[in-house]
């Protein structure tokens, strides 16, 4: 089974703002599972079709990955999303990545990173999940994970990705999101 994992460029000044603060060319990220996009957008995390315009590529531009999961782990994964919808966005996350401190962030809610990089540490693809984490280092954890089906980026972007890595903050592990699929 797969995941796909979409990286989005800003679509308007907040965020271009996000992906200053950042220090990022991705502004969002979402996962999609069993045909359905799961992402963690203000106000709240959200399930939706693959053809609504908020999520798809186009409208928006970007980047999406294909992620080898197991039919296991694809079900701990898709078990994490549903659990996490209608829940709050972390507004306070944004404060957090001001100041780059983490207990600003609210227990049990997330923002788009964390939320995807949750639901792949929740399926065991990572044994720890990430506070504070940018698309790029989600990004270079899968590839590291060797999850990645299509790395295709062209030849300056993989060159960029690694000066956006050299240059973030590292983030902060965390324990592993425990689900029941």
């Amino acid at each position: 089974m797969t995941a796909t994992v979409r990286l989005y460029y800003p679509a308007d000044v907040f965020g271009r703002l996000i992906c200053w603060r950042l220090e990022s060319d991705y502004s969002h990220a979402t996962i999609e599972l069993d045909g359905t996009i799961y992402s963690a957008t203000y106000p709240r995390i959200v399930g939706v079709g693959p053809t609504d315009p908020e999520f798809g590529m186009p409208p928006r531009n970007g980047h999406a990955f294909t992620i080898r999961l197991s039919d296991d782990e694809a079900a701990k994964a898709l078990a994490y999303c549903k659990s996490m919808l209608s829940t709050s966005y972390d507004v306070l996350a944004m404060a957090a990545w001001a100041f780059r401190i983490q207990s600003l962030q609210r227990p049990g809610h997330a923002y788009c990173f964390e939320y995807v990089y949750d639901a792949l540490a929740a399926a065991g693809v990572f044994s720890t999940s990430r506070r504070l984490v940018t698309g790029e280092q989600l990004l270079n954890d899968l590839y590291q994970a060797g999850r990645v089906e299509n790395m295709a980026l062209g030849s300056a972007l993989p060159l960029r990705m690694r000066a956006r890595l050299l240059g973030q903050a590292a983030p902060i592990y965390v324990p592993a999101p425990k689900v029941n699929a």
